[in-house]
C-alpha cells in the first residue's frame, strides 16, 4: 500500500509540475519548483500515514527547495516532526539545536501568515511550547506570552492570560521585573478579562480569573502601598463599573487594607450597585470598627431589611444590633426590642436573647430621688430572672447562667430591709429603668 501511495504521488506530481513551475510559487525556477513540489508530496505522503522518521528526509528536502513559506502547512507538520526527533535524543546540545528550530517553524509562521486566526494560534502554540521546552527560561517564556496577549487581546485563551500574569510574577520574585511592572500587567490583564466577561462569562472563565487574581494577590507586590497608589487615582472614574469594584474591595481585602478609606469608599460603591445583606453586614462591621455607631447601626439595619435575607440569619442580625444598640450607645430600650424580636425569626436564640436582657438590667438605674432606697436593687430580680430563663431556654449557657445568678443574687435586700419596706417574699414588683418595664417577685437575702 506504502508503494502504491508513493506511485500515486508521482503520477499526480507528473500533471501538476508544469504549472507550478510557471506560477513560480513553489521555486525561482521550473526546475526548482519541481523539486518542492517533488519533496512535499513524499513527504506528505508519508506524514499523513505516521511515518514520521520516512517523512523526515523528504520534508529536509520541501525545507532546502521550497521559496520559505511555501505553504502553512509545511511548517505546522514540522513542528510535530521536531517535537518527534525532540523526544528521542537526550543530547543536550542536540536537543537544544532543534527546539532553536521548532521556534524557527512558529516565526516563520507568524512572519509569513500574518492573517489574524492563523497568526493567534501560531503564537498561542509556540508559547505552550516554550514552556514545555524552555522550562528555565522564565523571560523567553514571558516574552512568548506577552506576545500572544499583544496580539490576541481580549480573542486570547484565557489560560494564557493566567500564564502571563503566572511568570511575570516568577520575574519579580526572581528580581527581573520591578512591582510597577507586575502592576501593570495586572491592569492589562484584567481589562482583558473584563472584555472577554463581557462576551461570553461562563465557569471556566471564572475559574480562571480567579486563578489570576489569586496569582496578583500572593505574589508580594499587592500590598497595601502599592494597591493604594494603583487605585486611589483612578476610583472615581470607574465606581459605575461593578466588575471593577468588585475587583478593588476583593483585592484591598486580600492584602489586609480593610482599614484603608478606599477600601470603605469601595465596599460601600459595591453596596450601591449590588444591594445584597452580606455587603450591608460587612459595611456594619467596617463602621463599627471605626466606632462610626450611627452608620453601623444604618447598615445593620439595612441588612436586617433586606428582601431576601434568610429568617435564621435575619435573627442573628437582629440580635448582634441589640448588643450593639446595648454596649455601644447604651441604649437599652432599642437594644431591648431587637433582642427579644430575633428570637421570633430563630428560636434558638432565645437563651442568647434572655442572657443579653439579663445583662442589661444587671446595670440598669432604677431608683431616683423621690423613690425608696430599695430601688436600688429591684433590677437584680429581674436580672436573674432572665438568667433563669436563659438556661431554661438553651442549656449550654447554664454553667455562665448560674455564675452570673449567684452573682447578683448577693446584693439581693436582706429580709429585714424588705419587711421595713412592707415587702413580702415572693410578691409581685414592677421595676422601670432605663427605658425598660418588667414585673418580677421579692426575693431576699437570707
Amino acid at each position: 500500500m506504502k508503494k502504491i501511495g508513493i506511485l500515486f504521488s508521482l503520477i499526480m506530481l507528473a500533471f501538476v509540475t508544469q504549472s507550478y513551475a510557471q506560477a513560480g510559487r513553489f521555486g525561482a525556477t521550473p526546475e526548482d519548483s519541481v523539486e518542492c513540489v517533488k519533496y512535499l508530496n513524499f513527504y506528505k505522503e508519508y506524514y499523513k500515514n505516521g511515518n514520521i522518521r520516512e517523512a523526515l528526509p523528504s520534508w529536509r528536502g520541501a525545507m532546502n527547495r521550497c521559496p520559505l513559506g511555501v505553504t502553512q502547512a509545511l511548517y505546522q507538520d514540522g513542528q510535530n516532526i521536531i517535537k518527534f526527533l525532540i523526544n528521542q535524543t537526550n543530547d543536550p546540545t542536540r536537543r537544544a539545536e532543534l527546539i532553536d528550530s521548532l521556534v524557527l517553524m512558529y516565526d516563520i509562521r507568524i512572519d509569513k501568515f500574518p492573517a489574524f486566526r492563523s497568526g493567534l494560534s501560531a503564537r498561542t502554540f509556540k508559547a505552550y511550547d516554550m514552556i514545555t521546552y524552555y522550562k528555565t527560561d522564565d523571560l523567553k517564556i514571558y516574552q512568548a506570552l506577552k506576545d500572544v496577549v499583544e496580539f490576541g487581546q481580549e480573542q486570547t485563551d484565557q489560560n494564557i492570560l493566567v500564564l502571563n500574569m503566572q511568570y511575570a510574577t516568577n520575574l519579580f520574585k526572581e528580581g527581573q521585573m520591578s512591582p510597577e511592572e507586575v502592576i501593570l500587567v495586572y491592569q492589562e490583564i484584567s481589562a482583558l478579562f473584563d472584555k472577554k466577561e463581557a462576551v461570553d462569562s461562563n465557569n471556566a472563565l471564572e475559574e480562571a480569573r480567579n486563578s489570576f487574581e489569586t496569582l496578583f494577590a500572593i505574589c508580594g507586590v499587592a500590598d497595601c502601598d502599592n494597591l493604594l497608589a494603583l487605585f486611589e487615582p483612578r476610583f472615581d472614574q470607574r465606581a459605575t463599573e461593578t466588575s471593577y469594584v468588585r475587583k478593588v474591595v476583593q483585592l484591598l481585602s486580600n492584602a489586609g487594607c480593610e482599614t484603608s478609606d478606599l477600601f470603605l469608599k469601595a465596599v460601600e460603591r459595591l453596596y450601591e450597585l449590588e444591594p445584597t445583606y452580606n455587603s450591608a453586614y460587612y459595611l456594619y462591621r467596617l463602621y463599627s470598627s471605626r466606632d462610626h455607631s450611627e452608620n453601623a447601626i444604618k447598615y445593620l439595619q439595612q441588612a436586617i431589611d433586606s428582601d431576601n435575607i434568610d429568617d435564621k440569619v435575619k435573627g442573628d442580625y437582629l440580635l448582634e444590633l441589640g448588643t450593639f444598640c446595648f454596649k455601644k450607645i447604651n441604649n437599652s430600650s432599642i437594644a431591648a426590642q431587637h433582642a427579644l424580636k430575633s428570637y421570633t425569626f430563630n428560636e434558638e436564640l432565645k437563651g442568647k436573647a434572655f442572657l443579653l436582657m439579663g445583662h442589661m438590667w444587671a446595670v440598669a438605674k432604677v431608683r431616683d430621688s423621690d423613690m425608696p432606697e430599695i430601688d436600688d436593687r429591684a433590677n437584680f430580680w429581674v436580672a436573674v430572672d432572665y438568667f433563669v430563663r436563659a438556661k431554661q431556654a438553651d442549656p449550654s449557657l447554664a454553667e455562665e447562667c448560674d455564675r452570673l445568678i449567684a452573682t447578683y443574687r448577693q446584693y439581693f435586700p436582706a429580709a429585714e430591709e424588705a419587711f421595713m419596706h412592707d415587702l413580702k417574699e415572693g410578691a409581685s414588683y414592677s421595676v422601670r429603668a432605663n427605658g425598660l418595664s418588667a414585673t418580677t417577685t421579692v426575693r431576699t437575702i437570707r
